[in-house]
């Protein structure tokens, strides 16, 4: 079972002064955050379905999260190729779209989570009631449509999840991925 104090990790933000290597000192919680994100990555990687997508929602619905150990955890990525396969039998295809347009403290134009595509290789169809419970505490919409269903989500880093029997895809808001006011003008 994946708690909330495995999630913790996925929020910490470096705090400036480890930011620069070159003459700055070592970020002291740098191993420990290591170490909990391969948990996190291990716990994800042999969780149910269930809890993936579950998890997945509860991490970006409230704030950005760091998409990088639920990335490692799930994808098998062929350096090469730039192809990104499933290292789960339950998923067939996937795609975490990264695109570059947050601007950082320091300047510079750094990637940020878009969205993410599952598409099982069996139909899911429980995957409705897991969005919802998922949502809860939030404010959404539910429209279905041609056999698909779309939640909206408000105030929340989440634009929306749109589901089929075997799709799964969540869009994150990119506003939600910059840094706070008060680093920027640091």
């Amino acid at each position: 079972m994946i708690t909330e104090k495995d999630l913790d990790v996925l929020y910490y933000i470096t705090p400036i002064k480890y930011r620069t290597m070159l003459d700055g000192d070592f970020d002291s919680n740098a191993q420990e955050n290591l170490e909990k994100e391969e948990k996190l990555e291990e716990l994800l990687y042999k969780s149910s379905l269930n809890e993936l997508i579950a998890t997945i929602i509860k991490v970006f619905k409230k704030k950005y999260a760091n998409p990088m150990p639920v990335w490692s955890s799930i994808v098998e990525y062929e350096r090469n190729t730039k192809k990104e396969n499933s290292k789960r039998e339950d998923i067939k295809n996937l795609k975490f779209d990264f695109k570059y347009g947050v601007k950082k403290i320091f300047g510079g134009d750094t990637e940020y989570l878009d969205n993410l595509f599952l598409e099982f290789t069996v139909p899911f169809s429980g995957l409705k009631t897991i969005v919802k419970n998922a949502l809860r505490g939030k404010q959404f919409t539910e429209t279905t449509h041609n056999g698909k269903t779309v939640f909206t989500i408000d105030d929340s880093p989440i634009l929306k999840i749109e589901i089929t029997d075997t799709t799964f895809q969540m869009f994150i808001d990119k506003n939600s991925c910059k840094s706070p006011k008060k680093l920027d003008n640091l």
